[in-house]
């Protein structure tokens, strides 16, 4: 997978756009700014946008290519993110030390995306909050972004099965246009949620 990503982001284009993910973006305005984890954070859009307000963000991805778009990115905003590349599996999640964790568009089979997220309940401080969004499992019939396995999409069951210790206080499959960058273009099957330790 991680020659999948490199050659991905290997392009001058920034391939999910520069601004940050919408629900991302909605979501944290509001909240005092603190400690925000991002995995599989790609070329840094929401990491940046995080940073701009404030908040002392921690990011990892597994690609160094697009680590070092990302670092650019930093350096034309003139912010700081402590980014590193790695993959989940190696990457060491500081327990109850984030505020605050954002999973945008992460996508995985079952057995590493229920580690991802046994780990960030595990990362997030009592009172900390999950913003995640993804493609539901109907956007398997959209060619508008996101892996073509119904294994790794997500619907409300597999959230509050694999996030069941923390409290919902947001849940919403829906439809929606997407336009961020040249991949997600497009109407697509989205899930948003939202949920607090």
């Amino acid at each position: 997978m991680k020659s999948f990503w490199d050659t991905r982001y290997d392009t001058d284009n920034f391939v999910y756009g520069r601004e940050p993910n919408g629900f991302f973006a909605s979501s944290i305005k509001d909240l005092s700014p603190g400690k925000v984890l991002l995995p599989g954070e790609g070329e840094g859009r929401n990491a940046v946008y995080a940073a701009g307000l404030g908040w002392e963000v921690d990011a990892f991805d597994q690609s160094g290519v697009a680590a070092e778009k990302a670092r650019y990115l930093m350096e034309v905003e003139g912010v700081q993110v402590n980014y590193r590349v790695s993959e989940l599996a190696e990457y060491l999640f500081k327990e109850e030390h984030y505020d605050l964790v954002g999973l945008i568009f992460f996508h995985a089979i079952p057995s590493v995306r229920q580690l991802l997220h046994s780990q960030v309940m595990k990362s997030l401080k009592p009172g900390g909050t999950l913003i995640l969004e993804a493609f539901h499992t109907s956007q398997l019939r959209n060619a508008t972004g996101g892996p073509r396995a119904l294994e790794m999409l997500y619907d409300g069951n597999i959230l509050t099965t694999d996030f069941s210790s923390l409290k919902t206080e947001i849940l919403k499959e829906l439809t929606e246009k997407l336009s961020e960058g040249p991949f997600h273009q497009g109407e697509a099957g989205l899930i948003r949620y939202i949920g607090i330790k």
